[in-house]
């Protein structure tokens, strides 16, 4: 979704196992779902980069991609209290067809051009 500079670092950040950083303070961008786990991994990680202790990396932004159709209220409310505690925090709702085709970027819906194009400005404001 954000193009081929962009790279995987799996669920190892800030140190994936043979993974190396390309630049020093790279710019990240962590994505969660929005289940159970996805959400309690994105709460430990921003409570973790808001104490200063991600240092290696600079964070860009939080992407939470939702797990279902229709999210629960508990999951709402964490998706509003989380994308509020990164710098850029965005929700990528249900898409249904993602479930038994692989998603295709070269016309995503206007909500992840969006998305997408925040997260490239950032980036590049950082780098300047």
């Amino acid at each position: 979704m954000l193009g081929e500079q962009a790279l995987d670092a799996g669920t190892g950040w800030p140190v994936a196992s043979g993974w190396v950083r390309p630049l020093p303070r790279l710019g990240v961008v962590v994505v969660a779902r929005t289940h159970w786990a996805g959400v309690a991994a994105a709460e430990d990680f921003t409570q973790q980069w808001l104490a200063g202790e991600l240092n290696d990396s600079r964070l860009l932004g939080l992407i939470l991609v939702d797990d279902a159709p229709r999210l629960l209220e508990w999951q709402r409310r964490a998706v509003k209290r989380l994308v509020r505690k990164a710098p850029l925090g965005a929700h990528i709702p249900w898409v249904e067809s993602w479930r038994v085709q692989p998603p295709d970027f070269t016309k995503p819906p206007k909500r992840l051009q969006k998305i997408t194009r925040q997260f490239h400005q950032s980036a590049e404001e950082e780098e300047a």
